[in-house]
């Protein structure tokens, strides 16, 4: 260093004040440095917070489960949720401005994610107790013809497979709102104002509507899904691992009960 740092008295070395101002300042350059060190491995092993995109309608399946027993097991990781339509989710996580999506998705969406699939469920018509057609164990696109719709607006998938299923019939669908809130769409649907189209999932017993399975049988991949080439961290394997469990024991739980209409598909 060119500086004068120690002197001796007898057996005693000590700092010169030239040393001690030095010594000060290297400390503190050796505190961030482990500091460093230690948040590397925090990032590596146990980065412990996730920022995720769960869609409304998947939400009513997984929210309940991930803010409730999941955070008791797990209160070290932190969860930023973010409620949004699966579009815009798997956008997000395209754009890393998220670390991973719980969504409905298209596996052709885009070549820069990967798709891990959970199960797949059917998109159902629903409508209100009373409709004409609220008996029937199916209908079919054809059969609701001009029905007055809701529906979840475009940064949803279920918009994309409605207008589709219309297309393929040489037709459109009367909606008469779109909506990105799906207490939104429920509410209307509610009011005997119209019917939807939703997920099985999104549709509650409690919410008193009657969701009829299409005999087009239009289904949604639901799964997990990041950015490839990203590491995905021990934190968001965890995460991971709870959502299969989740889906395992619904998935035997309907089994046992015999429910031979289950939405779901594992």
């Amino acid at each position: 260093t060119g500086l004068n740092l120690f002197h001796r008295e007898g057996r005693r070395l000590l700092l010169t004040h030239d040393g001690e101002h030095l010594l000060a300042r290297v400390t503190h350059i050796l505190d961030l440095t482990d500091q460093l060190e230690d948040e590397i491995g925090d990032l590596s092993h146990h980065r412990n917070h996730i920022r995720m995109a769960m869609p409304l309608q998947i939400g009513t399946f997984f929210l309940p489960r991930i803010l409730g027993e999941f955070r008791r097991t797990h209160p070290q990781i932190k969860l930023e949720i973010i409620e949004t339509g699966g579009i815009s989710a798997l956008q997000m996580v395209e754009e890393e401005k998220l670390d991973i999506a719980v969504t409905n998705y298209e596996t052709g969406f885009s070549q820069k994610l990967v798709y891990r699939k959970l199960f797949s469920c059917g998109c159902c018509f629903v409508t209100y107790p009373g409709h004409p057609l609220a008996a029937r164990e199916t209908v079919s696109v054809e059969d609701i013809g001009q029905e007055p719709l809701t529906l979840l607006d475009s940064k949803f998938f279920v918009y994309r497979l409605v207008n589709d299923a219309y297309a393929a019939i040489g037709q459109k669908p009367q909606v008469i709102h779109y909506s990105p809130y799906l207490h939104t769409v429920k509410n209307l649907v509610r009011q005997r104002t119209c019917s939807t189209f939703l997920a099985a999932p999104a549709v509650l017993p409690d919410d008193g509507l009657v969701a009829i399975p299409l005999a087009e049988d239009i289904r949604l991949n639901s799964g997990i899904v990041t950015r490839k080439g990203r590491q995905v961290y021990d934190d968001e394997k965890t995460l991971m691992q709870f959502l299969r469990k989740v889906v395992k024991e619904e998935t035997t739980r309907k089994a046992a009960h015999g429910d031979s209409s289950a939405a779901e598909k594992k």
